[in-house]
């Protein structure tokens, strides 16, 4: 309406290359942000408002914490800015500079920027202004009909006449500078391009866009507590994932587009900061869903604390806690394990969206690593809590195994009760997730599960008080048995045959892959050869026991031979001996037998006894090198 009046009251008054409309709705925009400003903080000078109401607050409105109100009235703004750049360019052919376009003339390399990341230019008088402010671009423009000249002048066109509009009429005095009235004068239809509208009043909103942001993150909250109790689960995708994960991701995409739809500054930032909160809280709550660590009595395995029974060797120092998984929560772990892996590749999408999506001067500050590593934690986790569950499964074999009367022991059978009641425990455990986990984690999984295995096996066997000949031939045949199972764990197919506890499937019969991987048959043949060394240097006579040990168990130590002459039940002046034999000292040799004849532990003893002989020793060292350097003084001085 105001510049309709303008055109009836003041007709053709006002060159069109003033763009004296467009100045007066940048006026406008510009003292509506200020208004706006006031009605937030209640604290500035806005045009109209009362002495009494400038710094005390009184002036602001009550709807500002209001989101819907707050959306509105920033939609209306935006509207506005639009309408009004589509009607000036439509009804006064306003010519809007172009923000995003780059153009080789705005690529200076000796371009200044102000501190605001803007650029500058200056005046006559080396005043800076805004490069894209109408007095900038004057200046700028100046400049640039000033180097033309030069440049034409420089290629031969010396005849010194000034330049011409599009009128005709020259615009150049007759030193090369532009004569402004005469331009005003001759080019009434030159249009100069103006910063465009856009933003000029909305950005006021900017700083104010808190509770917008509460609003979207108490929603995502709202979905996370829903999420902690809810197993549905989407099985369209390559992996069965949690629908929880699925309809979060959309919200935020959704969310992303509202927001973006209004403004890509300080508003998406804070967005995107929600987005992190949520997608961490969201970890903790796929965390939530593993079962908890056993305690006390309940957290052994086989009647041993878990670092004893893992020995913390290779991968399974990694497991400190046992979990008791219930029958079918397997499944449950695989789909938390599946949902991580999703989130962790759409939070990387997520953050290329939100890079793309932003203002140029953010950019730098999104980075979403952070929520990435949190979901691998909660993966990790998972492999573990499956390798201790599975673990704890076979608690009462390792039990039945315990507490068999290996001394007593004179006849060799079919593989133990122990045995199969394995089999029974690792198989179809094995079989489910293998068909729900990705091939990386479940190869993961196999590794983790062979070395704790193993471990807990060896060091039930080093438990046993003494073992018969005839008992380290039946823990032989039962070692081969559970060899060959774990051997073809990570190729294990669905039987048809489902009596898992009467005896032992036949291992991988319908598997369309035998072969495991060479690294995994490796580690696996390495572990059991461990345990095979161990019972036939039981089993083996004792005047043949250095000889023997020093031959297949080169790298064994004094500890590993305590614990084979434990097993032996041989006595303690024996042991002593036999350890004096691999080049233990005497007195050493006598408390460490003393220690295992008693059935103390000889883990910390044994090294004790070590550590300090090689105390002594490298003190004798140290007192023969000094002594060998005063005999050699004492040459020289008679030389």
């Amino acid at each position: 309406r105001m510049l309709r009046e303008l055109d009836e009251i003041f007709p053709s008054v006002f060159p069109k290359h003033w763009n004296m409309e467009y100045r007066m709705t940048h006026a406008f925009l510009i003292e509506t942000g200020r208004h706006i400003l006031l009605l937030f903080s209640g604290a500035g000078a806005g045009a109209g408002a009362s002495p009494t109401d400038i710094g005390s607050g009184s002036a602001r409105d009550r709807d500002c914490g209001n989101v819907s109100v707050l959306l509105k009235a920033l939609q209306k703004t935006i509207l506005f800015e639009k309408e009004m750049t589509a009607w000036l360019q439509r009804e006064y052919g306003t010519v809007f500079i172009d923000t995003t376009a780059k153009k080789e003339d705005d690529q200076d390399q000796d371009q200044v920027l102000g501190d605001d990341g803007e650029a500058l230019e200056f005046d006559e008088s080396g005043r800076a202004v805004a490069a894209s402010s109408a007095e900038g671009i004057r200046i700028k423009y100046e400049r640039k009909m000033n180097d033309r000249k030069k440049r034409e002048a420089g290629g031969g066109n010396g005849n010194g006449a000034g330049r011409s509009g599009n009128g005709g009429t020259t615009v150049e005095d007759e030193n090369g500078n532009v004569d402004w009235d005469k331009f005003n004068r001759g080019n009434i239809d030159t249009k100069v391009p103006v910063p465009p509208l856009m933003s000029v009043a909305s950005i006021s909103f900017e700083k104010f866009m808190g509770p917008y942001i509460a609003l979207e993150e108490q929603n995502m909250d709202e979905q996370l507590r829903d999420s902690a109790s809810d197993r549905t689960v989407d099985t369209r995708g390559e992996l069965p994932v949690f629908t929880s994960s699925t309809a979060l991701f959309l919200y935020i995409k959704n969310s992303i587009t509202r927001c973006t739809a209004l403004t890509n500054r300080k508003t998406l930032l804070s967005l995107y900061r929600a987005f992190q909160r949520t997608l961490r809280k969201y970890a903790k709550v796929l965390e939530g869903k593993y079962p908890s660590a056993l305690s006390g009595p309940a957290a052994a395995i086989g009647g041993m604390n878990i670092s004893i029974a893992g020995l913390s060797a290779g991968n399974a120092s990694a497991i400190k806690d046992v979990y008791r998984i219930p029958q079918g929560e397997e499944v449950t772990i695989c789909h938390v394990i599946d949902t991580c892996e999703y989130c962790t590749d759409t939070v990387e999408a997520l953050q290329d969206l939100i890079i793309d999506k932003i203002e140029e001067r953010y950019k730098e500050k999104i980075n979403m690593s952070g929520e990435e590593e949190a979901f691998t934690d909660v993966t990790a986790k998972g492999i573990r809590v499956l390798v201790s569950g599975l673990v704890q499964r076979t608690d009462q074999a390792f039990k039945g195994m315990y507490n068999i009367t290996w001394s007593s022991i004179d006849v060799v059978g079919e593989e133990s009760a122990y045995v199969r009641s394995m089999h029974g425990a690792i198989q179809p455990f094995v079989v489910k997730i293998k068909a729900i986990l990705p091939s990386s984690y479940f190869r993961n999984f196999c590794d983790q599960f062979a070395m704790l295995f193993t471990n807990a096996f060896y060091n039930t066997i080093v438990r046993q008080k003494r073992i018969s000949e005839s008992g380290t031939q039946q823990l032989l045949l039962d070692v081969y048995n559970l060899k060959t199972l774990l051997l073809k764990v990570p190729v294990l197919e669905a039987s048809s045959n489902n009596n898992n506890n009467s005896s032992p499937q036949k291992v991988g019969s319908t598997s369309t892959s035998t072969i495991a991987p060479a690294m995994y048959t490796k580690t696996v043949t390495k572990q059991f050869q461990r345990i095979e060394i161990l019972l036939k240097l039981v089993g083996t006579p004792a005047d043949l026991l250095i000889d023997v040990f020093r031959v297949q168990w080169p790298d064994g130590s004094a500890f590993d031979l305590q614990s084979v002459m434990n097993l032996k039940g041989m006595k303690r002046n024996e042991q002593a001996a036999m350890l004096e034999r691999i080049g233990v000292d005497p007195i050493t040799a006598m408390k460490g037998a003393a220690a295992g004849a008693s059935g103390v532990s000889m883990t910390e003893n044994i090294q004790s006894f070590q550590g300090k002989s090689s105390d002594v020793a490298a003190k004798v060292n140290s007192d023969l090198v000094q002594m060998r350097q005063k005999v050699e003084d004492f040459r020289k001085a008679f030389r």
